[in-house]
């Protein structure tokens, strides 16, 4: 009976003193995780996998038949170039570096195929092919919004993580042929009928459109009354 008990000590002095190594291992693991994060890396990274983006949004605006499409990418250039002159002069003012933009080398075959196409298919592809670049990037901004030194860039990581989540939501609607509403700025708003069938820009409308078709079809049945 008491080796028994003696057994049983032991087996439990040895469970508290593995419990207690993991409780103070977990600290040290999550300062490792932060210490690895280097705000200057991912800036680096970040500017030109944003040209990336950039590049893209120039050619859906150019290319795209959809008027909420295209509102949803001019929206997005605007945006990723002022993050990018930012994040540029964070380099400067913090590590006295610079990054000249450049197109990531798994950019290139995307863009070129992109540029072979036209109507609906490049509406539907480009879309597919945005909302992949978004999440790509979303594990690295996630890890940036928690571990990066600089507040100023743990907020800015926090504000692409948010946009960018909702803007894949978008994109994954024009590939299901749905309607989306964009706010462009200055209360404009970019949006597109229901209408998925046609493949050129005549089946979708702008907000401004749709209002004036409505109206010339209510018109004309009060014409017809009369």
């Amino acid at each position: 009976m008491t080796r028994r008990i003696c057994r049983t000590r032991v087996y439990a002095t040895a469970a508290l003193m593995a419990a207690g190594l993991a409780i103070a291992a977990a600290p040290a693991a999550v300062a490792a995780d932060d210490s690895e994060f280097s705000d200057k890396d991912f800036l680096t990274m970040t500017v030109d996998h944003h040209f990336g983006g950039v590049r893209m949004a120039e050619l859906c605006v150019d290319k795209a038949t959809r008027a909420d499409l295209k509102g949803l990418c001019e929206k997005i250039k605007q945006t990723q170039a002022a993050e990018i002159t930012r994040m540029r002069s964070w380099l400067k003012n913090w590590y006295g570096t610079d990054e000249t933009p450049t197109i990531p080398p798994m950019s290139k075959p995307m863009l070129d195929k992109l540029s072979g196409l036209s109507g609906r298919t490049f509406d539907v592809e480009l879309s597919r092919d945005f909302a992949q670049h978004h999440r790509d990037f979303l594990p690295d901004a996630d890890k940036c919004r928690m571990h990066a030194k600089h507040g100023e860039l743990r907020a800015l990581c926090d504000e692409m993580y948010k946009t960018q989540s909702a803007e894949i939501g978008k994109f994954d609607a024009v590939v299901a042929g749905k309607p989306i509403t964009v706010d462009t700025g200055a209360g404009g708003l970019a949006t597109a009928s229901t209408n998925s069938t046609g493949t050129g820009a005549a089946g979708w409308l702008a907000a401004g459109g749709v209002a004036a078709a409505l109206g010339t079809a209510a018109l004309g049945r009060r014409l017809r009354r009369q």
